[in-house]
């Protein structure tokens, strides 16, 4: 498979980017984060982070702008940038990759009981193109353009799937 040559494989497979525990809110509009790409001891777990979790943010905030600046600054930073206008600077200097993420996910993450909901309201969302007797429509007949019930009115013998152009050939 060509997805999995490269460094670290892993990284790229399906179950790997559903692993990510960072969900941000959705107050947040902007994520940007600066980093060095030889960086110094203190300074390996902004860009261990972004080597790790950066895909899986991708995949878990599909709405947020995830922005990534190299070499631009001294020191690794983080900020946000709320749909308020609010920003929020995170210094990321001296922390590790674990360390990074556990104080993102306190300050701009959703709980777990945000998320858990969430979920359950995906799963209870009706689609407004189903039809029978637990949605919105009983019958399809009742969708306008749609062509009406049977049981009102007799179907065209063409759409009945018991006419045949050609009889003869029986």
């Amino acid at each position: 498979m060509p997805f999995m040559h490269g460094a670290m494989p892993l990284r790229r497979t399906y179950y790997f980017l559903q692993q990510g525990k960072i969900h941000f809110r959705d107050n947040v509009a902007v994520f940007a984060m600066s980093f060095h790409l030889r960086p110094k001891a203190e300074q390996k777990g902004a860009r261990d982070f972004i080597f790790w979790h950066w895909a899986q943010l991708q995949h878990n905030n599909p709405t947020v702008q995830l922005v990534k600046h190299r070499d631009m600054v001294i020191t690794p930073f983080a900020r946000a940038y709320l749909k308020d206008g609010r920003e929020v600077l995170f210094d990321l200097e001296g922390m590790n990759r674990e360390e990074i993420e556990q104080h993102i996910i306190k300050t701009l993450g959703k709980t777990e009981l945000v998320r858990k909901r969430e979920s359950l309201e995906a799963i209870a969302k009706v689609n407004p193109a189903d039809f029978g007797s637990n949605c919105g429509r009983q019958c399809m007949c009742e969708v306008q353009g749609q062509h009406p019930c049977t049981g009102m009115i007799y179907a065209p013998k063409v759409l009945t799937g018991k006419y045949r152009w050609n009889h003869n050939l029986l």
